[in-house]
């Protein structure tokens, strides 16, 4: 399993054995099956999703849906996105549901996916300025150049929080639990062929609500990952 420190989807710190949402729920699917996991050293999203693609790793969790990521890789359901957290400045618009991003600037990062109906909005929807990280988003972002942050990659907020976060707030809108997210389980895998047995367990899993379990008595048992 390769893995990225995304906290609290995906903690990984010197010397511990990682862990986080993603973490706990994966393994234990795979132990269900048989399996046992071993996992990388701490990459970047993107690195696990080449090494994924080119059948380095045989899975990687926390993947939200899209046709390219289909063509290397089976997903398997695990859990969803209830809320979303966004970013604006304190006098910025008010915003609670989706459609308050409409006619908006928006910032995101590059290539990330989002949520369903972000990904798939009309393009005159709102317009998306493209940056290539967190901290230029929140910079621009600060500087009015575009109404909203949304992104899926908050794991190094703290290195600039003191800078420039004393004007933005955090709100959360209501995405009705739409977005799937996903064990990727490449296709160049040595199990690929048990896809169809993996594919029957995480359906009944996710819908019996088995994942949603694990996950739920990790937030429990680790408040500390959610101060």
């Amino acid at each position: 399993m390769c893995v990225s420190h995304f906290p609290p989807h995906q903690i990984i710190l010197p010397g511990q054995i990682p862990t986080g949402e993603n973490i706990v729920a994966t393994p234990h699917f795979f132990n269900k099956l048989g399996f046992t996991i071993r996992f990388t050293q701490n990459n970047s999203f993107w690195r696990c999703l080449g090494m994924l693609k080119a059948g380095k790793v045989d899975i990687m969790s926390g993947l939200l849906d899209a046709p390219e990521r289909r063509g290397f890789a089976y997903l398997l359901p695990y859990s969803s996105l209830a809320t979303k957290s966004i970013y604006v400045n304190k006098n910025g618009p008010k915003i609670s549901k989706f459609s308050d991003l409409k006619g908006l600037k928006v910032a995101v990062l590059k290539d990330i996916k989002q949520f369903k109906q972000f990904d798939n909005a009309p393009a005159d929807y709102f317009e998306k300025v493209y940056v290539n990280d967190m901290l230029a988003a929140f910079r621009v972002l600060a500087a009015g150049k575009v109404d909203v942050v949304v992104s899926t990659d908050f794991s190094e907020l703290d290195k600039f929080r003191k800078q420039i976060m004393q004007e933005i707030k955090e709100v959360t809108i209501d995405l009705d639990e739409t977005a799937l997210l996903f064990i990727g389980l490449s296709k160049k895998s040595k199990v690929a062929h048990l896809e169809p047995k993996f594919a029957e367990v995480s359906k009944e899993m996710y819908e019996n609500n088995e994942f949603k379990q694990i996950i739920n008595e990790f937030k429990v048992n680790n408040p500390e990952h959610y101060n």
